[in-house]
């Protein structure tokens, strides 16, 4: 896996598992509205809604009380962000750039957006997932309008490069270094978990995330369970998990169903269902709401979380970062979790799939899309 992604191992590492919007917006606003120091945010979605209201008082709080607070929003994801927020946070002092607005003459980089999750605080704790700041993302996925979605709590040295990965990006924007105790504090190890973070760009054309997931699919002997929102797996990918699955690897993947937010994503996906479900693969669509986790368990000990989805815009042409957690105990978690959402799915077959696939043509224009989806 080092060789894979370029990323250390770091032990001495605790996560905690926030899933859905009522565990993890609490968590993570109470940990900014104890900011001492610093706050560096940067996310793809902060679209106005109350709980972006509520964040951006507390962040224009903090900097009214003389913590360095920097942000990144994304120009496309968080073009909606409200302008009464905006002008909330810049006016108490919070230091705030979009990331890549809109050039037509830049295309590659207008195509280049951060869909990175990162929350740091004074440089001690860390949050990254698979969630933006938006209405969806509230509640327990209970209904249709609440979205299933995990964020993950980081303390101890893998907080570091979590903020590394921020200051990257910083920089690229406005060409300061963020250096120092604010941002850089003596770290401890504080738990038993060995993690990698992972981040990744599209300047980065070792692909270290894409890497990620091959390492840990070609390593698997005995099971991969995958939660994918956005599951659109190019000819490598779907080649790995076929190998996988003659080889005698339990191979189960959750999708979205028809509800997901992007159409043309899901009828791209549809176009491998088939040659997967043929090889032994199992496919289930979570029916309850919009599932946009991001999850791979390999062998009951590696899991790999974060921001990225398993399609080509995440490997090639998005800013996504990834936990790599190489824990029993973390791992045994995510699967609790991952056979409590696929008890609310309905598995996809061969005898069934007719049922549930878009028309051809439909299929055939979003596969010619895929790559960008």
């Amino acid at each position: 896996m080092e060789q894979a992604t370029g990323s250390p191992w770091l032990e001495g590492n605790d996560l905690v598992t926030l899933p859905n919007g009522e565990a993890f917006f609490p968590a993570m606003l109470r940990e900014v509205q104890s900011a001492r120091k610093s706050i560096t945010l940067e996310t793809f979605a902060f679209v106005e809604a109350p709980v972006t209201r509520s964040f951006s008082r507390a962040l224009a709080e903090r900097a009214r009380a003389g913590v360095a607070v920097k942000l990144i929003l994304d120009a496309v994801g968080s073009a909606k962000a409200g302008e009464e927020n905006l002008r909330l946070m810049r006016k108490a002092g919070v230091d705030l750039r979009f990331y890549h607005p809109l050039n037509l003459l830049r295309p590659k980089d207008s195509n280049n957006r951060t869909h990175r999750k990162i929350l740091v605080v004074d440089g001690r704790v860390a949050f990254t997932g698979g969630a933006g700041f938006a209405h969806a993302w509230r509640g327990n996925a209970g209904s249709r309008g609440e979205w299933r979605d995990t964020q993950y709590e980081i303390r101890g040295p893998a907080v570091r490069f979590v903020q590394e990965a921020f200051c990257e990006n910083w920089f690229e924007v406005t060409g300061e270094s963020l250096r120092g105790d604010p941002y850089f504090p003596s770290l401890a190890p504080v738990g038993a978990k060995t993690v990698q973070v992972v981040a990744d760009d599209p300047w980065d054309h070792e692909a270290p995330i894409a890497q990620g997931y091959i390492a840990a699919i070609n390593g698997a002997r005995r099971s991969l369970v995958l939660q994918q929102s956005y599951f659109v797996p190019n000819r490598t990918m779907r080649e790995l998990l076929l190998r996988a699955a003659v080889r005698g690897v339990r191979v189960e993947v959750i999708v979205p169903d028809e509800g997901i937010d992007s159409k043309p994503t899901r009828q791209a996906s549809q176009n491998h269902w088939k040659e997967l479900l043929e090889a032994g693969v199992r496919i289930y669509q979570y029916e309850r709401s919009m599932m946009h986790g991001k999850l791979l368990v390999a062998d009951e000990r590696l899991a790999i979380v974060g921001s990225a989805n398993f399609d080509d815009r995440s490997f090639f042409i998005n800013d996504e970062i990834n936990l790599h957690v190489d824990s029993v105990d973390f791992s045994r978690e995510q699967l609790e979790m991952f056979a409590h959402d696929r008890a609310l799915c309905r598995e996809i077959t061969l005898d069934n799939l007719s049922a549930v696939l878009e028309p051809w043509y439909k299929r055939f224009f979003a596969g010619l899309i895929a790559s960008q989806l």
